[in-house]
């Protein structure tokens, strides 16, 4: 279901990305990160797994490599869907691309240096968190609050299934009676 409201392919060249993880149970889960306080760039921020492409790869190479360097998941455990619209990072000025996978994975092993907390909530409990606020939309995970370039990702995916499906609630209704998220 999810794969019919994303893009196949990328809508541009980006410099980072990010892989917004899905773990694929009864209950869609979303997987988030907080970000470690010493990093340079959005330190304590919530996030999802993502960086800086290296030369040579792709955006995909660049999300799955992040996501396993973040949090210890192998890259072969991803089901890439498809993407959302790219995005910038405004106050860094870097656009990235939010590519959508599917896990059955649960246990992760997150890189200390990069990844203060992995935050795993209800995929409908945070769509339903949705705020907008004078700054832009807003999200709640595992008791954080979503912001910046991660909530406008958020964003695009709540809009996408708006539009499908007439509702979030409409959404969640139709995946528990087809028992697929893909």
């Amino acid at each position: 279901m999810l794969k019919e409201i994303l893009s196949p392919e990328l809508d541009g060249e980006v410099m980072a990305a990010v892989l917004v993880p899905i773990l694929d149970c009864r209950e869609p889960k979303i997987v988030m990160i907080k970000r470690g306080e010493n990093l340079k760039r959005s330190a304590g921020h919530v996030a999802f797994p993502g960086g800086m492409r290296e030369e040579g790869e792709s955006a995909v190479e660049t999300a799955l490599r992040e996501f396993e360097e973040e949090l210890g998941v192998d890259r072969r455990k991803i089901e890439i869907l498809g993407f959302l619209k790219s995005r910038e990072v405004r106050e860094y000025r870097i656009p990235l691309s939010p590519i959508v996978g599917v896990t059955d994975e649960r246990e992760f092993r997150p890189d200390s240096r990069e990844v203060s907390k992995v935050l795993v909530d209800s995929l409908e409990r945070v769509l339903k968190s949705r705020r907008v606020a004078d700054w832009g939309p807003n999200f709640e995970c595992a008791n954080e609050l979503v912001w910046g370039a991660s909530s406008r990702v958020l964003e695009d995916l709540y809009m996408r299934i708006v539009f499908k499906y007439g509702s979030i609630d409409a959404f969640f209704e139709k995946l528990r009676d087809s028992h697929g998220l893909k």
